[in-house]
């Protein structure tokens, strides 16, 4: 792998997709209430009096001016977490991350900024822990009292250490707290697709710190001149322009292309679980205590990938990332993160290739194109009132458009509002392909957020894997799904256990 590669550490794959090797492992090893409805009765009204006529000809109606009321002034919230400006002077933080390179230099001058700019003398120093492996291995080996105030953790990590015993604070009365919290407006402004609420905690555990969104690229410029005018927005629309591409490459002129073209064959978890939910796949059981699988909507996508396979419409390429194959027109489609897309930028530089290319959701039978996002939260320590507080302040700042222009600059993720996007307009302007992602947000679906899910999703990864494989057949599909959920409710169940404090 060479330098070029090299640098990814940091950024999506390296620091996320591929997260959880050693738990991956353990899961390719299994493999082989009441809601109240409160409705008012009424609402008062302003009363007339009618003065009954002693007559006839005196029949009138007379209203009621009631006298002005004396002026009363409307109260004012006053905060519910009891601390001043002034205790929170002098506090220290410790805030541990996974990240180098650009982003680890562009949480540090975010954290540098915070230092030299907050009111109240509170100083945070960051440290960086190896990737995210590392850092969860060195919180879970860590003694409470050695933990660190603030940590970068996907929220299904978070989940597993709130519901372990390691208390992790619930951020929704600091978030909401007429005083030190976000104002309703800048709530209202942040996107619910990356700041969404998750009925199945009960609590808010992690504040976004970053979002990657699963996409697809396409090459509008080739598919142009196969015949095909806009993306596709069914799977059939799909496999009918990944088999012309195939067609096309066939039957040109270079040996060394036939076999390619159409989609390159991904099966990283949030390439899979992204084909699920544009299929109609729910993933979590109904209840939200664990997984289910075995549904004929996931059934119907394993049909789909496996035919698309087998019609030589979709091919597996053995290199690490698929840029150099979308590049030299071997692919008309390859899935990748939102945060990878400057590496396709510099691949087409390479290949002296200037076609056109957009980024694109998963297409979908019932017309509900999807793309997955997904992305580590900041999370907070259960500490002393004015660490907690303090470190409130840090993640609010840091949720800042000036401050999420320069994360995103560094990592090229999403922004978590719409005034940290309108922020980001020149940036918009100089990489159209992340402004299209942008625009994408009203497809978006999370990942689960189930503490096993840091070693289901590679259940998930790995049963993709087995739909490309040249025995397998979608009469399989039942089999396998069934499997899946056995798999995961067994891990579920374990994650459970391990959980209790």
């Amino acid at each position: 792998m060479n330098d070029f590669y090299l640098e990814r550490a940091g950024l999506s794959r390296a620091a996320g997709r591929r997260q959880d090797d050693l738990t991956a492992k353990i899961a390719r090893c299994l493999l082989a209430g009441l809601i109240l409805l409160l409705s008012a009765c009424g609402t008062g009204s302003t009363a007339t009096t009618t003065q009954e006529a002693e007559s006839p000809r005196a029949t009138r109606t007379r209203v009621t001016t009631p006298a002005p009321s004396k002026p009363t002034s409307t109260p004012v919230p006053t905060s519910a977490l009891g601390l001043t400006a002034e205790d929170l002077a002098g506090v220290a933080l410790t805030l541990w991350h996974p990240w180098s390179g650009g982003l680890g230099q562009g949480i540090q001058e975010a954290i540098d900024s915070f230092n030299a700019e907050n009111p109240y003398g509170i100083s945070v120093q960051g440290m960086h822990k190896g990737d995210f492996n590392d850092l969860y291995a060195e919180v879970e080996s860590a003694d409470p009292a050695d933990l660190p105030n603030l940590v970068v953790a996907y929220p299904y990590q978070i989940r597993k250490w709130d519901s372990g015993g390691r208390a992790v604070v619930d951020l929704e009365q600091y978030m909401t707290d007429p005083e030190w919290g976000l104002t309703s407006e800048e709530r209202a402004d942040l996107y619910p697709a990356l700041f969404g609420d998750d009925p199945a905690v009960g609590k808010r555990l992690g504040f976004p710190l970053q979002r990657n969104v699963e996409v697809l690229y396409y090459n509008l410029s080739w598919a142009g001149e196969l015949g095909f005018e806009s993306y596709p927005e069914s799977p059939e629309d799909f496999r009918e322009q990944a088999c012309a591409a195939a067609r096309a490459n066939a039957s040109d002129e270079q040996a060394s292309n036939n076999g390619t073209g159409g989609w390159v064959i991904n099966t990283t978890p949030p390439s899979i679980l992204s084909w699920m939910y544009a299929f109609g796949s729910e993933i979590l059981a109904p209840d939200g205590e664990g997984y289910r699988f075995d549904t004929p909507a996931a059934a119907e996508m394993i049909a789909f990938l496996n035919d698309l396979h087998d019609s030589g419409c979709a091919w597996e390429s053995a290199g690490p990332y698929n840029e150099v194959e979308f590049a030299s027109r071997q692919a008309l489609f390859i899935t990748a993160p939102l945060a990878d897309y400057p590496y396709q930028v510099t691949e087409l530089e390479r290949a002296g290739n200037d076609d056109e290319w957009a980024v694109i959701p998963f297409p979908s039978p019932e017309g509900a194109p999807v793309v997955t996002v997904y992305g580590p939260d900041l999370a907070v320590f259960v500490g002393s009132p004015e660490e907690v507080l303090a470190s409130w302040l840090l993640m609010r700042w840091l949720s800042a458009p000036e401050q999420q222009a320069r994360l995103i600059t560094a990592g090229h993720t999403l922004p978590l509002s719409t005034a940290a996007a309108e922020h980001l307009q020149a940036y918009a302007s100089a990489n159209p392909q992340w402004s299209q992602a942008l625009a994408l947000l009203e497809f978006a679906r999370p990942e689960p957020n189930l503490p096993s899910w840091s070693v289901v999703r590679w259940v998930v990864g790995d049963v993709g894997t087995q739909i490309f494989r040249s025995y397998f057949t979608s009469d399989r599909a039942p089999a396998t799904l069934e499997l899946m959920d056995e798999t995961a409710a067994e891990l579920n169940a374990r994650f459970e256990e391990s959980s209790e404090p």
